[in-house]
């Protein structure tokens, strides 16, 4: 997250923070529940970046945005690893 403002850092700290909050109150255990909120912020970090760029008005080159949705799904692996543990497939591995 090094190129993030410090607007975009809080609101997805905000956001992991909130999203520990749900699942330690739904049963999870702390640290489970911070790997799990944390992979899926990682998912999801870019994709607004790359959603804006395809929905403004002005163009964007093709390679930029090409560039944007690769970050994305470089960062889907991460949302992948949330998913294994929101349903423990990670302790059957």
């Amino acid at each position: 997250m090094i190129d993030d403002t410090s607007l975009e850092f809080d609101m997805f700290e905000d956001a992991r923070q909130r999203l520990v909050h749900v699942l330690v109150t739904q049963g999870r255990e702390r640290l489970e529940s911070e790997k799990i909120a944390l992979y899926v912020i990682q998912g999801l970090r870019d994709m607004p970046r790359l959603i804006t760029m395809l929905s403004e008005p002005r163009s964007h080159s093709q390679a930029k945005i090409l560039q944007a949705l690769g970050v994305v799904l470089d960062n889907a692996a991460a949302l992948e690893k949330a998913r294994a543990l929101l349903l423990g497939l990670e302790e059957q591995s």
